[in-house]
């Protein structure tokens, strides 16, 4: 491939906030299967990860 990749990054015109049921979803339902065994192992390495920058 020649020349640089370039990632445009503009707002999106066709977006709105999903309904409220679905807001804090991981936080509300943390048991549920895909939370437990694809989110939280997701959550919790970046937690480790970025400890040290994380304000308190």
């Amino acid at each position: 491939m020649r020349g640089k990749v370039v990632t445009e990054v503009k707002p999106e015109l066709n977006y709105w906030p999903a309904e409220a049921y679905h807001q804090n979803y991981f936080v509300q339902h943390p048991g549920q299967g895909y939370c437990a065994f694809v989110v939280a192992p997701k959550v919790e390495k970046f937690r480790k990860t970025f400890a040290s920058r994380r304000k308190v």
